[in-house]
């Protein structure tokens, strides 16, 4: 049984799209597991780009306010629901998905998780990498699966610098895939490449001219992309005729561009990927997939980059901290 009966959880009380004036944070019950559900005590989770834009309302669909931000983190199954066979309290586990979008993320000590989203974490791997598997090793999977790039062929990817970024890299030379990452930073260059990277440019420079350049006259594969806006387009451009570029990030804001022949004469797709949309499509493959990501992690294939942690209650310097342009690993709330 639960001793606890309040936890602390941290709100989006009302909605500020341009700062975080309407977080709070409250003492809320701790919930009841119903039948197959299980009761986590959340204990670390990330403080992720999608958390921040589900605080400014950014998502097109949003909860009903109060709403519990968090998209992802680890935690102790506390007490178990009716039917539940797969797991029992005391074993560390994490979700996919945590049930963020009914307003019920990790930012709060206890979240009640259908069993079948739940996803043993071995004694190998660390709690700061079992609290990022879900949004970035799971995606990075997930894009991958979805593009289907050959070995020794070019996925093109922006924002290369960032977690997902560094994971994808590692990810891509695991299974033969050769990579072109964009960075805003030349400095970043010589760091990607350290860590496996075959390409590293930069925005600046003649991002298609390159990219045909190392591809033969070709253009890269297939490609993904977190940024938006005008390097769409030199990323479309960048891309095989019929090649795919998946969008799925918002950083420049909400609009993009691209030159009209690359998709009417050129036959490339530009689509949107939403982990919470590709995870449903896998059917009785889905905890075959889950449990291949987790190895890759238990097996350092897949390293979530870790950097800062706070306190639960100091949810707003952990936010400030996570905007901090070259801040190094994910940051965390505890507690």
């Amino acid at each position: 049984m639960t001793k606890q009966t309040a936890q602390k959880a941290v709100q989006i009380q009302s909605w500020d799209k341009k700062g975080f004036s309407g977080l709070g944070l409250a003492e809320t019950p701790v919930p009841e597991p119903g039948p197959h559900e299980v009761l986590v005590r959340v204990y670390l989770r990330p403080c992720n780009p999608t958390d921040i834009f589900s605080i400014q309302q950014a998502w097109p669909d949003n909860p009903d306010l109060p709403a519990v931000p968090g998209s992802e983190g680890v935690g102790k199954v506390e007490k178990v629901g009716p039917g539940v066979t797969r797991v029992k309290p005391g074993q560390r586990v994490v979700a996919a998905p945590w049930p963020t979008f009914h307003g019920q993320g990790t930012w709060q000590q206890y979240v009640v998780v259908p069993e079948k989203h739940l996803v043993l974490v071995p004694d190998e791997v660390p709690d700061q990498e079992a609290a990022q598997f879900w949004i970035n090793p799971v995606t990075v999977y997930g894009m991958l699966d979805t593009l289907q790039v050959p070995k020794g062929e070019y996925l093109l990817q922006t924002a290369a610098g960032s977690t997902l970024g560094r994971e994808m890299i590692a990810y891509a030379k695991h299974v033969g895939v050769k990579t072109i990452n964009l960075v805003r930073r030349g400095e970043q260059k010589d760091e990607l490449k350290a860590i496996g990277a075959d390409e590293v440019l930069t925005f600046d420079e003649d991002v298609v001219g390159q990219v045909m350049k190392i591809t033969g006259g070709k253009g890269a594969y297939g490609a993904i992309d977190a940024v938006g806006g005008e390097v769409t387009e030199k990323v479309m451009s960048a891309v095989r005729p019929k090649g795919t570029v998946l969008v799925y990030g918002a950083m420049s804001g909400p609009t993009l561009q691209v030159k009209i022949f690359d998709p009417l004469y050129y036959g490339k797709i530009l689509t949107g990927w939403v982990i919470y949309f590709w995870i449903d499509t896998l059917g009785e493959r889905r905890q075959e997939v889950l449990n291949k990501v987790m190895d890759l992690i238990k097996q350092g294939v897949i390293k979530p980059y870790s950097g800062k942690a706070f306190p639960l209650e100091k949810y707003d310097e952990a936010i400030k901290e996570s905007q901090k342009e070259a801040r190094g690993g994910k940051v965390f709330l505890e507690g």
